[in-house]
């Protein structure tokens, strides 16, 4: 560790020293740069301050010779600006101390003195070229740099450089040159010329001072800064210790944190999304199950017994979960709600997963979970998938499956794919278009058992369809499809038409049902309500309604319940104490009937549970003066539990399978 640290801090030294060298030497290049920039600068605004006087000394005492103040003769020929400008810039140059050298020269000189050299014949041709530049600069010179004025043709210099003829008798007697100049022609230019030595020994000593002033700043920068990594050396290093064990709490918080997102907080089991993680990486294997495990009316014990009791039970069954299955390598996952999953890899064929689930499954099935003076008993509904993918969705459409025709395992096979589902509901759909247009839709009457009178007093409507060869077609195949493909109105006005009809000359009181979709259709209540008015016995029709999550407003479905009853028609409740049965609404809506869930009476032989919520049920209705009718009876012995728990009436199989007819 302290090798690694000398080594850092070595190496920390040696870039933020390269650092400030690099520094410096960006320091000097741009000081070099600037000084450059400036020397610059300062010969063009030097030549143009030394022009700006040498012209005005040139208009003045050219307007004294054209004003005749000083008359132009051989005596006074040396006054002449094209004349004095060379003496006078000879004396300048050599007493100034930068050797600036002003002069003015031509490319027809009249005075050879005066003649232009090859940086100012390059000024010359510039200007004559560019006639809308007035001056012209160019460092580029190794020695000098060149800065001219144009002296263009103006209206006065015409008198001496117009037409020889007519220029002064003096003139054309002493020059041959320089004649017959135009308006604007550069007849010549000032010429200032700046040593570039001189200059440069003037301006060495700003960019020496530059440089050592930034040097010694960067070096007192520097040695501030190594003062302070040495001063602060100490804090670094307990700095580092605090770091390291910060981040080894932190590792092991994000330990903990990755364990809690993959772990059930209530029965400490992994949770759904690793057994999403798990079959993910274990896509490839060779073998892979999956059961998914359902607690059968889980939110009916939870509504009964409180969710602390509840809680308990999944916590059992996870236990018991755990314990029979460790010995055979599977992993078991707590998913949400009241969910389980059973997941190996093993090499085992279906089969013998299967039958370890069914295992599983009776063990379960067969405990009571005795929580808090409760004697519990619980069912388990169970899908299973092998090798095939998705995995897990193909589990739980077994699972599904399994609900919905109340097994207690089922196994997936590609009748369950979302392929043939498919399928199934567009030949399904095509099978009820045409019931609907050949007007095939029956009904079927299932009786229903007065448990007082030990007689058949009431029967239910239930949908069908009648093929063209005879064949009827449960509405299990075909009831979702009409709630999917809207067609459930259609369905409803035909039982309601032929029901009417069929009981029209009958005594017998007669249920329909209807969905709260039903309810909401303003064109379905409108034809309920016309079918009322028309039927001579409404007192005989009782509406089943399924009370579900989908209500999202009870005023409709009051109101409606108001409307048939103001015919005499009554209402029943279907499908009570199936998971959402909400025990205030009841009291509201005013209905006549509460019909107990098959769920239940199914298992009030085997299940505690079942027993309890039935007897809760009818007692409670009896408080409120309302008729109980128990579902899917299918035995003499439940029968006779139903009698002993004073329910009012029972339908199922055991007293009448749906036929076209009544009992005779």
């Amino acid at each position: 560790m302290s090798a690694n640290k000398h080594f850092f801090n070595k190496n920390i030294l040696f870039l933020v020293a390269i650092f400030f060298i690099l520094i410096v030497l960006a320091r000097i290049v741009y000081s070099y740069n600037k000084v450059e920039a400036y020397k610059l600068q300062y010969a063009k605004k030097e030549a143009q301050s030394l022009k700006d006087y040498s012209m005005a000394h040139r208009k003045y005492y050219q307007n004294l010779y054209l004003d005749n103040i000083i008359p132009l003769d051989e005596e006074t020929l040396q006054g002449l600006p094209a004349y004095s400008s060379r003496p006078i810039s000879k004396t300048f140059s050599e007493e100034n101390n930068f050797d600036i050298r002003v002069k003015t020269v031509s490319d027809r000189a009249r005075n050879p003195n005066n003649s232009a050299d090859k940086l100012e014949m390059q000024a010359i041709n510039y200007l004559k070229a560019n006639k809308n530049k007035e001056d012209y600069f160019d460092g580029s010179d190794e020695k000098l740099y060149q800065y001219a004025y144009a002296l263009r043709i103006e209206q006065k210099c015409l008198v001496c450089h117009g037409e020889k003829s007519k220029a002064p008798i003096f003139i054309q007697e002493n020059y041959d040159k320089s004649y017959d100049y135009k308006l604007g022609e550069v007849r010549g230019i000032v010429s200032i010329q700046l040593p570039k030595e001189t200059l440069n020994a003037f301006f060495s000593h700003f960019f020496y001072s530059s440089v050592v002033y930034d040097a010694l700043l960067l070096f007192l920068l520097f040695a501030f800064i190594m003062y302070l990594l040495y001063k602060f050396k100490s804090i670094n290093d307990l700095l580092e210790v605090k770091v390291n064990k910060k981040t080894l709490e932190i590792q092991k918080s994000n330990e903990n944190l990755e364990k809690l997102l993959v772990t059930d907080r209530l029965t400490h089991l992994l949770n759904r999304q690793k057994l999403i993680e798990d079959v993910a990486l274990s896509v490839d294997s060779s073998s892979r199950h999956l059961a998914l495990l359902n607690i059968d009316r889980f939110k009916e014990i939870n509504d009964f017994y409180g969710h602390a009791i509840a809680d308990k039970i999944l916590q059992e069954i996870a236990n018991l979960l755990d314990t029979t299955c460790k010995k055979n390598s599977s992993t078991i996952y707590k998913l949400p709600s009241d969910e389980y999953a059973i997941y190996t890899t093993q090499e085992i064929t279906s089969k013998e997963f299967e039958k370890h689930i069914s295992l599983v499954i009776n063990i379960i099935n067969e405990t009571k979970f005795n929580i808090e003076a409760n004697s519990i008993h619980v069912s388990i509904s169970c899908g299973i998938a092998s090798n095939v993918k998705p995995l897990i969705l193909k589990a739980d459409m077994a699972l599904q499956k399994a609900k919905a025709t109340r097994m207690d395992l089922n196994v997936y096979d590609n009748s369950l794919s979302v392929e043939d589902t498919i399928k199934n509901n567009i030949k399904g759909l095509a099978l009820l278009k045409k019931a609907i247009a050949d007007d095939n839709i029956v009904p079927h009457f299932q009786a229903i058992y007065n448990l007082k009178t030990d007689k058949i007093e009431k029967y239910e409507c239930l949908a069908r369809i009648l093929k063209d060869d005879g064949t009827v077609i449960a509405p299990y195949f075909f009831l979702d499809i009409a709630m999917k493909s809207k067609l459930y109105p259609a369905v409803t006005k035909s039982i309601i038409k032929k029901s009417f009809a069929y009981f029209e000359d009958k005594e017998y009181e007669f249920s329909i049902n209807l969905s709260i979709e039903d309810v909401l259709h303003v064109e379905t209540v409108e034809f309920i309500m016309k079918a009322l008015s028309e039927f001579k016995n409404p007192q005989n029709i009782v509406f089943e309604i399924l009370e579900s999550e989908e209500i999202e407003n009870y005023t409709e479905l009051e109101e409606f319940i108001h409307q048939v009853k103001a015919f005499g028609c009554k209402v029943a409740i279907d499908d009570f104490g199936s998971g959402y049965s909400n025990f205030s609404h009841i009291m509201k809506l005013h209905v006549d009937y509460l019909k107990i869930d098959a769920s239940l009476v199914k298992n009030i032989l085997v299940d505690e549970n079942s027993r309890k919520i039935t007897q809760t049920i009818v007692t409670f209705a009896h408080s409120l003066g309302l008729k109980t009718i128990a579902e899917y009876v299918e035995d003499e012995e439940s029968l006779k539990m139903l009698q002993e728990m004073q329910s009012d009436y029972a339908q199922g199989y055991f007293i009448h399978k749906p036929s076209p007819d009544t009992v005779s």
